[in-house]
């Protein structure tokens, strides 16, 4: 398998918005928009009170950090009601598309792993100059580009269910983006963009647990 490295000498990352099959749509499955709903229940200020004084840079990284854990949260959250709606409608016509959707879940992995991104981060930056410092840190920034190129994307195409989730962003730069990214990637895996992002996030755990694997304690 490629490692990170291999990948990003490949061609450019891939910016084409174009789908290889249709989305699922499970609002008129579950009879409840999940990220409407989520959009329209998250305070991006809700915490901003309790980190005054800190730091601008930890103020942005608890903020960014927030933001994360509620995008798991909300797809976590869409799995779990899938789940429950296939397990009483086996019979529907829809039920093959949201069994493939469900196979997905496993990927999400546990919650831990969006906190866990500060570890490999701070690991990155004390080690000094090495390989997997250097793909770690490379890593984040490649992210960082890709985020602001979907959030440029996702403000001309409001209407696509693709940049809907996009939304809690906008006021959220994203300290680790690669938390974001996967998390989307994996919603909208159909989108030419999301293997990318996948590849690159699985490239780096395997880097981390050949090189490093005391940096992935209590990630898997």
């Amino acid at each position: 398998m490629d490692t990170l490295d291999e990948l990003l000498k490949g061609p450019h990352p891939v910016k084409s918005d174009q789908l290889t099959g249709p989305i699922l749509h499970s609002t008129p499955l579950l009879g409840m928009d999940v990220w409407q709903e989520a959009i329209d229940q998250f305070d991006a200020f809700a915490e901003a009170e309790a980190n005054t004084g800190l730091p601008l840079e930890q103020q942005q990284y608890l903020s960014d950090l927030r933001v994360d854990r509620y995008l798991y949260d909300t797809l976590a959250r869409e799995f779990e009601l899938l789940a429950a709606w296939l397990r009483e409608n086996p019979g529907h016509r829809e039920a093959s598309q949201v069994a493939s959707f469900l196979s997905r879940r496993e990927r999400l992995g546990p919650r831990s792993w969006v906190d866990h991104q500060e570890k490999l981060y701070l690991w990155a930056q004390k080690s000094g100059q090495n390989d997997i410092a250097d793909s770690i840190l490379g890593w984040r920034l490649l992210c960082q580009e890709l985020a602001k190129s979907l959030l440029a994307w996702s403000s001309r195409n409001h209407h696509d269910p693709r940049a809907r989730q996009i939304r809690l962003w906008q006021d959220s730069q994203g300290f680790y983006p690669q938390n974001r990214l996967r998390i989307w990637a994996l919603r909208f895996l159909e989108d030419l963009r999301a293997p990318q992002i996948l590849g690159w996030d699985a490239a780096m755990n395997r880097e981390i647990f050949a090189t490093h694997p005391e940096l992935l304690t209590g990630t898997r």
